[in-house]
């Protein structure tokens, strides 16, 4: 089987952050003086002004300067240098940047980077080239999960990364790497047992948070960015095969209770020393040992970034 190298790219989440919140405020406050005869932008700029100040009310400080720094790092996240970083954790990150730049959906994003630690479970670096891989596996997880991706923005999108800065490969090259990445899909196939479908976290998360709406109150769980950190947390956990060793309800109800942990809210009825967590009534995987032992994993993930080397300017 072909194994070429493909390059690649990985170092997703800067693209595309929202602005902070003051900063949208200030926006609507100018146009309201350059428009003080409309009635209807006065009445836009007072209603998002009494947001503000109802967010403000129930917020913490801490928990502002945290969503603030959050989408600082998410908007300035400095690129990987792929040619010069050789891992697992490379792999993946090439895996969600790309899914990230062709738009992918999340459920394609996770898909293709379980394939790629299944695969790599089996299968060493020295064998394959992750990139090559990882853009097979997406290849293979929009097939899966009915996402319409073409081969070519793939394989665009793989290089761009790979090599930043460079013009799009001419046609001998490009069907070269195309036929690479056809027989690569076969392997990658018969490697993963033709076991393609992939049981998620996502829908338990979207289950649970339902929940835990109805037992906070809708006041305090919409006052706070509880989602967007919990998918956040859900897409950086595919950096590591935690994703392979874990249940997806124990990596869904992980997930929550770190988001829930971070902003200090308390859960009605929690007693973590009777091992009565909330979340031990959602699956019998999440027991209170079970879910802060891969709370620490987790975490530990994060500490791999590190290593990585970026593209210097």
């Amino acid at each position: 089987m072909a194994t070429a190298a493909a390059g690649g790219n990985i170092g997703g989440g800067g693209d595309g952050a929202r602005q902070p919140k003051h900063t949208v405020i200030r926006k609507i406050r100018r146009k309201k003086k350059e428009e003080d005869s409309s009635q209807s932008a006065k009445k836009n700029v007072q209603n998002m002004n009494i947001s503000a100040k109802t967010y403000s009310t129930i917020s913490t400080h801490g928990s502002q300067l945290l969503q603030i720094n959050l989408l600082h790092k998410e908007r300035f996240n400095h690129p990987v240098d792929y040619t010069k970083n050789y891992n697992h954790f490379a792999g993946a990150r090439y895996i969600i940047e790309c899914g990230i730049k062709l738009k992918a959906s999340v459920l394609t994003i996770a898909t293709a980077a379980t394939y790629y630690h299944k695969f790599f479970s089996i299968t060493t670096l020295e064998e394959y080239d992750p990139y090559l891989i990882g853009s097979t596996c997406i290849y293979l997880g929009s097939k899966v999960e009915d996402d319409d991706i073409k081969i070519r923005d793939i394989i665009n999108v793989g290089i761009s990364c790979v090599r930043r800065g460079d013009p799009p490969l001419a046609l001998d090259p490009y069907f070269s790497m195309r036929d690479s990445l056809i027989q690569a899909e076969l392997l990658l196939m018969r490697v993963l047992g033709f076991k393609m479908k992939v049981d998620l976290p996502h829908k338990y998360i979207l289950h649970y948070m339902l929940s835990l709406k109805d037992w906070l109150g809708s006041d305090t769980f919409d006052s706070l960015p509880l989602v967007h950190l919990i998918w956040m947390l859900l897409q950086d956990i595919y950096h590591s095969p935690l994703v392979l060793a874990h249940s997806p309800q124990l990596i869904a109800a992980t997930v929550i209770n770190i988001a829930l942990q971070v902003y200090g809210v308390v859960v009605p009825g929690d007693d973590e020393i009777s091992d009565r967590s909330w979340f031990t009534v959602l699956h019998p995987d999440c027991t209170t040992r079970d879910v802060w032992e891969l709370t620490t994993k987790v975490l530990q993930v994060y500490k791999e970034e590190e290593h990585l080397v970026m593209v210097t300017v």
